[in-house]
């Protein structure tokens, strides 16, 4: 009864956060002090509980330098006009007859060079919209082409704070883990994306023209040396360079690009690459305005404050439970059927990708203790579940800020079928065996 009423008030916690529009963080200094005064009820000490909370802690400790150059890549890569050139160029190619499907590849596309949901949305996203609706498109529609774009790179780009989260929780390599998200990744994507040809080629918009490049000129040289950063990135990510020194040197090539091409003034870059890129135009700061090393510290205090609750949580107790059914779940729907299942649960209770993905792992580790195949199974879970739960943070901020309606995460189709592919193939394995 005690371990119930303590999820449920930490739950309350959370979706008060969310429903009033204040950081979870907030809701997770609430959990940290509810887990550790539940341990103190239990009887163990406070010096016991320390070790508890550090060792998750230590465990995520490498992914701080991740995101700080994460942060430092996407306010140098707006700042260069890398992401007006390859945001320009795409909308080009937004046509009434392949509208939708336009819009998942290219969102797509975007979102796996610059590794942010967020950040894809704000940009590709909000003129995807634009555009959509421009053409009558329907925004429910629309907005499930968006979501689903946004989430492919979340999901596995090499920049990705998703992609870091789960290398860092299980241990396990980025490049091995991109391999396989690909493969895995490669019948939900070519399924998404021929259903929404499908339903792009049945109705089809109105034609239309937004000159995208003309708002971005206003502040930005859009030759073909923006790429610059761009190439260097995949150059190095093909030939698997460390993704610390890929990110590095990408960034480097940016402030370059930022000095000689866009002519700003050192001192502007460097402001740029801590507190992110701020722009006059109103039109571009809607669209450009963020990143910086600034913009990662919500997320790392989210990290390591969610952290501590991996040890204290198992330290404690507080879920064994629950744990303790998991196995018995698995042998009836697969190890991957109870991890979905967990996943739903974990994302709706936490409402954000960081607590879902650790809470995951920690539940469903002795089901799957191959530390490999429990990354994919996270990436194809918890990472792809948590922004189609509508009061999740990871789908109702892309969702409001490209303007679609709530319902948009039922057309998702990439992530719905992510989940539903990997499920099926473990399915048709197991009864084979």
């Amino acid at each position: 009864m005690t371990e119930a009423s303590v999820l449920l008030l930490f739950a309350a916690a959370i979706l008060s956060c969310v429903f009033t529009g204040h950081s979870v963080i907030f809701a997770l200094v609430f959990g940290f002090c509810l887990f550790t005064g539940y341990g103190l009820l239990k009887g163990f000490r406070l010096k016991e509980l320390v070790p508890m909370m550090t060792r998750g802690v230590k465990a995520v400790a490498n992914i701080a330098l991740v995101l700080a150059l994460i942060g430092m890549l996407t306010g140098s890569w707006r700042a260069s006009g890398t992401v007006a050139r390859l945001v320009s160029d795409a909308a080009a190619f937004i046509t009434p007859e392949w509208c939708l499907l336009a819009v998942f590849i290219f969102n797509g596309m975007l979102s796996t060079l610059i590794g942010t949901s967020f950040g894809t949305a704000a940009t590709m996203g909000v003129i995807s919209m634009t555009m959509t609706d421009a053409m009558g498109i329907s925004p429910l529609l629309a907005g499930g082409a968006i979501l689903s774009g946004i989430y492919v790179g979340d999901r596995c780009s090499p920049v990705s704070t998703s992609a870091a989260l789960v290398c860092a929780v299980t241990r396990t390599d980025i490049y091995t883990n991109m391999k396989l998200m690909v493969l895995s990744g490669a019948v939900p994507f070519a399924a998404a994306a021929g259903l929404y040809a499908l339903l792009g080629w049945l109705e089809p918009g109105n034609a239309v023209t937004l000159d995208v490049a003309g708002i971005f000129r206003r502040a930005f040289t859009l030759d073909a040396l923006t790429f610059i950063p761009a190439v260097v990135l995949l150059a190095l990510v093909f030939l698997k360079v460390s993704i610390k020194w890929t990110m590095a040197a990408s960034i480097a090539s940016a402030a370059l690009v930022c000095a000689f091409v866009q002519g700003t003034p050192w001192s502007d870059i460097g402001r740029t690459l801590i507190t992110g890129f701020a722009s006059d135009d109103p039109d571009i700061a809607r669209m450009l305005s963020g990143g910086g090393l600034v913009s990662m510290l919500p997320v790392c205090a989210i990290i390591l404050i969610s952290s501590t609750f991996s040890g204290l949580i198992e330290g404690t107790g507080l879920i064994s439970a629950v744990k303790d059914r998991i196995p018995k779940l698995a042998a009836r729907v697969t190890p991957f059927g109870a991890i979905v299942a967990t996943a739903f649960v974990t994302a709706a209770v936490a409402c954000n990708q960081v607590l879902a993905v650790m809470l995951t792992n920690q539940l469903c580790a002795d089901i799957r203790p191959d530390r490999q195949k429990m990354a994919i199974s996270l990436e194809n879970s918890a990472i792809v579940i948590a922004p189609i739960i509508p009061w999740s943070i990871a789908g109702a901020v892309p969702i409001a800020t490209v303007g679609a309606p709530v319902l948009c995460v039922a057309t998702a189709f990439y992530l719905w079928f992510l989940p539903a592919w990997q499920f099926i193939v473990e399915l048709i394995d197991k009864n084979r065996r």
